[in-house]
């Protein structure tokens, strides 16, 4: 089952987002890609029943019947209309060819898509980190073929907040401490890795604190809001602000 939540939809004709998301109940902040005010463009939205985030934040594959909505919700995307199909979990990245096959319009499952562009701009060898919601459970196959022994993953998991809220699904979110989580994550993991080039944001939950992030470790942070605002600008629509 899913269900749909079109905003901005009276826009008529134009570049639309679509976005699969995990039943879930815990705030999405300004940023978030769950949360429709982060895009001055029209966002299509699919929940799809059954997904939650203890069902898709697993070490292996996401299980079969999970899968099948997350294509199913895809697909309903791409017959709405949608100029692009993303996901609300990083993790879903492992989904990535699936979801390009069933749908055919461009997708982007997840910012870890973005690793070959950035091991283009910054070369090989040089280390790329990856800030996670769950760094116990990420794995190479979340990378596609993209993954390589240059990857530093540092998760937010021993955090006091973000991870709490968002594995328990809770309807409250105490922003200034979901944002040192964050942040605290991106200082250990420069802290192991002092020639990081650049960071990648896995959870879309992140992606409000990025500028934050930015400002704290001096260092070029990259997510899935800005992957999304370039492939706008591609296709010739007007961009996020």
């Amino acid at each position: 089952m899913e269900r749909s939540r079109d905003h901005n939809a009276g826009h008529g004709p134009g570049f639309k987002l679509g976005v699969v998301m995990l039943k879930t109940c815990f705030p999405r902040l300004k940023g978030d890609i769950g949360n429709p005010e982060t895009f001055p463009f029209p966002v299509l939205y699919r929940v799809v029943e059954g997904a939650s985030v203890s069902s898709v934040v697993v070490e292996g594959d996401v299980g079969p019947l999970v899968a099948q909505g997350i294509l199913d919700a895809a697909v309903s995307l791409a017959r709405s209309g949608a100029s692009l199909i993303t996901t609300s979990c990083g993790f879903l990245g492992a989904l990535q060819e699936r979801l390009q096959d069933a749908t055919g319009v461009p997708v982007i499952s997840s910012s870890l898509m973005l690793l070959p562009f950035l091991r283009a701009l910054y070369g090989a060898g040089r280390p790329i980190g990856v800030l996670t919601f769950d760094a116990t459970r990420l794995s190479p196959g979340h990378f596609g073929p993209w993954y390589d022994s240059d990857l530093v993953i540092e998760g937010v998991e021993q955090g006091r907040e973000l991870h709490r809220v968002v594995s328990e699904d809770l309807p409250e979110l105490d922003r200034e401490r979901a944002e040192r989580d964050v942040v605290d994550c991106a200082l250990r993991l420069i802290g192991r890795q002092a020639k990081t080039a650049a960071i990648v944001l896995e959870c879309t939950n992140f992606s409000p604190y990025r500028e934050r992030v930015a400002a704290v470790t001096g260092l070029p942070v990259y997510d899935l809001v800005q992957a999304i605002t370039w492939q706008a600008q591609a296709m010739g629509r007007r961009s996020c602000a």
